[in-house]
């Protein structure tokens, strides 16, 4: 039940009308929302329903954690909650690596963004940043929260777990914002993501040798706004869905590609992971004053390098992680070698060219199943043949449209919100029908997978 399908929007609206009807009884809503979560993994396999049984043991930890002072015991409680998290985060990824079969027919879902949200709570217990939870049905609402189920973004336990424990609310503002996420989701997803998956990059990806090199590149820039817009447009649809249910989740993207270094790239996508991956990897490694450019850039390179094989185990995404652990070492010993950034505009137009490009070559690696497959990519682009007869004008249309959506402030998207308050939400809801209606006449084909579904 892919949440750009119209399945999962039956779905939610079931659920919405059922959660608020119980506004009354609190305890019931948050039996709701479990039932929901339940239903939602179950749709994907029956074998998720253990997922309680995973996230019970969290619970259990987290309480106590909440009881025990002894440092001891708070590190094995600590472990238990590791071993479960990340034996079934390994489990998942290993298995068919070792068995050389797929398990997508059993498991779907590789359920990494559960492991890393569940882990947020028992490491800032441990750590003492927040309280914990007693009430077993609170916990599994949030631990198995489904719209950031499949693929994020990565909520903070504690934080989520805080809305979940207060009054819900969904004020007419909120309504417009949440149908307006919905909408704007399903746009960068079917008509910009998808089409540019079908029309552009999956050819050229798969078949290299057929393209020259002008249309290779064009072929890496399409995908590099293929990835965004369809994380992206399922970051929104997640945050919407979330908000028609009282709940705000963090956003994940803010126009990553105008960023003029790695570091602030980093802060621009992916937003959760970049965090979790700084807060509970990054920030534990050891860094020495006395060699700290050294020291700093050797946990960039190990935190990116397990960043990368989080996504899959393979030499292309372990070199992909790599070479942004070294760009962002780069940067850091860049940044302690100046006092302060230049303010010129043509230092930050360059900064924004050079860190482009440099993260369209590492989508090479991210894109490409194999090695070699990379490598033929990066041959083609070598061959110097500029032709562009490949590309039509329909997909440049898309291209260019694309690249200025991206480039939108975000300021826009508050103004549009505002206004749509002012209207009543059915016409809202109508508003959003029809652009469904019309996205699925204009795309003509069903939903692709999420990218990042397979993460």
């Amino acid at each position: 039940m892919p949440l750009s399908s119209a399945p999962f929007f039956a779905f939610l609206a079931a659920v919405c009308l059922v959660f608020w009807l119980s506004v009354r009884a609190r305890r019931l809503q948050l039996a709701l929302l479990v039932a929901a979560n339940l239903l939602f993994l179950a749709h994907f396999s029956l074998i998720y329903l253990a997922m309680p049984f995973a996230a019970l043991a969290d619970y259990l930890v987290g309480r106590g954690l909440g009881r025990v002072h002894s440092k001891v015991l708070r590190r094995f409680l600590l472990g238990i909650s590791l071993a479960v998290n990340l034996g079934q985060l390994l489990s998942l990824k290993l298995i068919p690596l070792l068995t050389r079969t797929s398990w997508r027919w059993l498991l779907p879902l590789t359920l990494s963004f559960y492991c890393f949200q569940s882990l947020t709570y028992t490491i800032d217990l441990y750590l003492g940043e927040i309280e914990p939870t007693y009430s077993p049905l609170t916990y599994l609402a949030g631990a198995l929260f489904f719209p950031c189920m499949t693929a994020g973004p990565i909520p903070r336990m504690g934080k989520l777990l805080r809305q979940l424990s207060s009054p819900f609310l969904l004020t007419p503002e909120d309504g417009a914002q949440a149908l307006l996420l919905i909408g704007t989701g399903l746009v960068k997803k079917l008509l910009i993501a998808d089409f540019l998956a079908n029309n552009l990059v999956d050819r050229i990806f798969d078949t290299p040798a057929l393209y020259s090199s002008g249309e290779i590149l064009i072929g890496i820039y399409g995908f590099a706004l293929q990835l965004f817009f369809d994380f992206s447009g399922y970051t929104d649809i997640a945050r919407g869905a979330a908000m028609l249910l009282g709940i705000e989740l963090e956003e994940n993207f803010r126009r990553p590609y105008l960023a003029v270094n790695v570091a602030e790239f980093w802060r621009r996508w992916h937003i959760t992971f970049s965090e979790w991956l700084r807060d509970y990897l990054f920030d534990f490694f050891p860094k020495r004053r006395k060699f700290p450019i050294l020291s700093y850039s050797y946990a960039f390179l190990l935190t990116f390098m397990l960043g990368g094989l989080w996504h899959g185990i393979s030499w292309n995404f372990l070199i992909w992680g790599a070479l942004h652990g070294l760009g962002l070492g780069v940067v850091f010993a860049w940044k302690k070698r100046r006092a302060a950034p230049s303010p010129a505009w043509w230092t930050r137009l360059l900064g924004g060219l050079v860190t482009f490009h440099f993260v369209c070559f590492t989508w090479i690696f991210f894109r490409t199943p194999t090695l070699a497959g990379a490598l033929q990519i990066l041959h083609g682009l070598g061959s110097r043949t500029w032709s562009l007869a490949g590309i039509t004008r329909p997909v440049a249309l898309v291209l260019v449209a694309a690249a200025v959506l991206h480039c939108l402030p975000s300021s826009w998207f508050d103004r549009a919100r505002r206004i749509a308050a002012w209207a009543p939400f059915w016409v809202q809801g109508l508003a959003l029908a029809a652009l469904v209606l019309l996205i699925q006449t204009l795309a003509g084909r069903g939903s692709a997978p999420f990218v990042y579904g397979n993460f």
